[in-house]
């Protein structure tokens, strides 16, 4: 794993951090203080999350000619051979 894909990741950089953040005040013993923390981060998540996904299309990848496009044939050379596309490759055909 390359540390740009470690970094680009919100939802478990913002849990890690909440994490951090609870052991730091449960040694004190601030349960109110941390309690808000987690409202906090799971808000944070979920917004996150809502907006993120409808910021985002589906991107697919010519199997033919490697052209990146959101059309249903690929625009550069009309084939319908297509999968998913990922800088990752996490999700399959």
């Amino acid at each position: 794993m390359n540390s740009g894909q470690f970094f680009n990741n919100v939802p478990r950089n913002v849990t890690i951090l909440a994490i951090g953040v609870t052991v730091i005040l449960g040694i004190f013993r601030l349960i109110p203080l941390l309690i808000l923390v987690w409202i906090a981060a799971i808000s944070y998540i979920i917004l996150y999350q809502y907006r993120s996904s409808k910021n985002t299309a589906a991107n697919f990848v010519c199997l033919d000619c490697a052209t990146i496009h959101q059309q249903t044939s690929c625009p550069k050379c009309g084939s319908k051979l297509k999968k998913l596309y990922s800088r990752t490759n996490n999700y399959g055909i």
